[in-house]
């Protein structure tokens, strides 16, 4: 038997299936936008650095070569370091350090070596490379110009200097370890 209320629900659809089904809707939407934020993301800020850490990965390991050579060179004369990487080859480095290193994009970069003094803090920079890798990104319409160094420390850590520059010229210069 219909009640007059049942008969008013027959032939049309509940409030709650229209809502769930607009709710579905926005969902569907988001999960799409989500889509093209993560592709923009991924190209604004994904290939820059994906080529800085595939160059890091042809330079470093010269550093840490060169560092584990300048250890041998300390140990071998009693705690001094070389005046230049030219006197660790070929006894202590079977390649000359100093010849430039080539990168995927032809850029050649050299070692730059600082001999330490007696003394002088484990935290100082002994080796570096010159000249910083380079990559820039586009962000809200605005380019953004970043610069990297990996520095070698008298004590083996390894840090990665980053100097990003704004379309102003302003310079923020941030210095983390590398641990790759």
């Amino acid at each position: 038997m219909r009640t007059p209320t049942t008969r008013r629900l027959i032939g049309r659809t509940s409030c709650w299936v229209l809502g769930g089904i607009g709710c579905l809707g926005l969902v569907v939407i988001a999960a799409i936008a989500g889509v093209f934020l993560f592709r923009s993301v991924v190209t604004t800020f994904g290939k820059p650095i994906e080529a800085v850490v595939s160059k890091a990965q042809v330079v470093v390991p010269v550093q840490r070569s060169a560092y584990d050579a300048l250890q041998q060179y300390a140990t071998a004369n009693n705690g001094k370091y070389p005046k230049s990487l030219k006197e660790l080859t070929p006894k202590y480095a079977p390649n000359d350090l100093t010849k430039p290193i080539q990168l995927s994009d032809g850029t050649e970069v050299r070692l730059v070596y600082k001999p330490p003094k007696q003394g002088d803090p484990s935290d100082t920079v002994i080796l570096e490379h010159t000249p910083p890798i380079k990559a820039q990104m586009e962000m809200f319409g605005q380019k953004i110009d970043m610069e990297f160094t990996y520095q070698v420390q008298l004590n083996g850590e390894i840090y990665q200097q980053q100097v990003i520059i704004d379309q102003q010229g302003n310079k923020q210069v941030q210095r983390q370890r590398y641990r790759r």
